[in-house]
């Protein structure tokens, strides 16, 4: 019940926030390329991969020993992100994909990303309109 409480109390933050443009849009780009890219792998991953089997799962951590590191350097650029709107969203989506390209999980957690940088776009286009980019 907590948990909910705090994620619904960020989506409104994140809401109020949405129409601001970024600081640094080649920043929040970089990112949002490299959470595709880490989703797309994660998503091959566990397609390739039966986690329950233990031999299949040490050639999967053989196999991407570094995206764990990647998602996770990445989730810590992104918590530091000046706008909490794009902090907020880019964290939690490159915390889901910690879970995504791990070799142990089920590949559940790489079902919210897409929503994740959905809302980023959305908070994107939104802010460029408000800057009058458009």
């Amino acid at each position: 019940m907590k948990s909910l409480v705090v994620i619904t109390l960020l989506l409104t933050v994140t809401g109020l926030a949405s129409a601001v443009p970024p600081q640094n849009p080649e920043q929040v780009n970089a990112m949002i390329a490299e959470l595709k890219s880490l989703h797309q792998q994660g998503v091959e991953l566990h397609r390739d991969y039966d986690a329950d089997d233990k031999a299949q799962l040490k050639a999967c951590q053989a196999e991407h020993a570094g995206l764990g590191a990647q998602a996770t350097e990445l989730r810590n650029r992104a918590a530091k992100l000046p706008q909490l709107a794009y902090r907020v969203n880019l964290t939690m989506a490159a915390n889901d994909a910690v879970g995504c390209v791990s070799c142990s999980s089920d590949g559940s957690d790489c079902d919210a990303i897409p929503a994740a940088l959905k809302r980023v776009d959305q908070q994107m286009k939104a802010g460029t309109d408000a800057a009058g980019g458009d």
